[in-house]
């Protein structure tokens, strides 16, 4: 019997640490993930930058959080969502493998992302191809508070983020 407990705690614990060990795998060792954008401020942005995308296009995921995201955008009102993405300015993925050649062709199949971690964010310039934002999220709170964020939450923490490093304080 106290075996047998023994090995359900030791399964529990690792349970707990794989997505530890997801998350390490996707960041360096010398560098820890942040949720603060590579261009924190709208005034820091170069020209053609963040302020300038005007519509966007929310590209499939994984766990149907672009659902959950263009909600969250069109709640918001300061960006046009489209479903075209010939018609966009910039895409909202969640990963930076993003065949954007491919997916502006008139017959293209969009499938979903295959990003391995969840709550990342990416805003790419579909013209330059540059990344114009970021975000990571911690996907989940500690298994003892409750386990993982549901996709709506994670959408909104990101959609919170991205409203927070368009309007920076002091503005």
């Amino acid at each position: 019997m106290r075996l047998l407990q023994r090995t359900r705690m030791f399964a529990l614990s690792m349970l707990c640490a794989i997505p530890v060990a997801a998350l390490a795998q996707v960041t360096s060792p010398t560098q820890e993930p942040s949720s603060t954008p590579a261009a924190s401020s709208v005034s820091q942005a170069p020209p053609g930058g963040l302020d300038a995308a005007k519509a966007i296009y929310v590209i499939p995921m994984k766990d149907r959080l672009e659902h959950f995201l263009t909600n969250e955008l069109v709640k918001w009102g300061r960006f046009e969502v489209t479903l075209n993405p010939r018609q966009a300015d910039a895409l909202l993925s969640d990963t930076t493998e993003v065949d954007i050649k491919q997916l502006m062709t008139p017959d293209a199949k969009i499938r979903k992302t295959s990003a391995r971690t969840r709550g990342t964010a990416f805003l790419i310039d579909l013209k330059t191809e540059r990344v114009l934002w970021s975000a990571a999220k911690k996907p989940s709170e500690s298994f003892f508070l409750g386990g993982d964020k549901s996709t709506r939450e994670l959408a909104e923490e990101i959609i919170d983020q991205l409203r927070k490093d368009m309007h920076p304080k002091g503005q």
